[in-house]
């Protein structure tokens, strides 16, 4: 049984990425947002849920972006 269940990543293109990854290990997207601190697209495989996060500004990302 996995012990991590939610992962966010930011990236450039939330779309693309999300296309990778749906590919690559065949998730499903279960949704999209564009909130005020960023768009993206959320992925799943029925145990472990993906965000992919473009942030709109680098004060939304935090200061642990990296």
């Amino acid at each position: 049984m996995a012990k991590l269940r939610h992962i966010a990543l930011s990236v450039p293109d939330p779309w693309r990425a999300a296309e990778f990854y749906m590919q690559a290990f065949g998730m499903t997207k279960v949704g999209e947002t564009d909130s005020s601190l960023a768009r993206g697209v959320y992925l799943s495989d029925g145990v472990v849920n993906l965000a992919l996060l473009n942030y709109k500004t680098d004060e939304a990302a935090g200061a642990e972006r990296g």
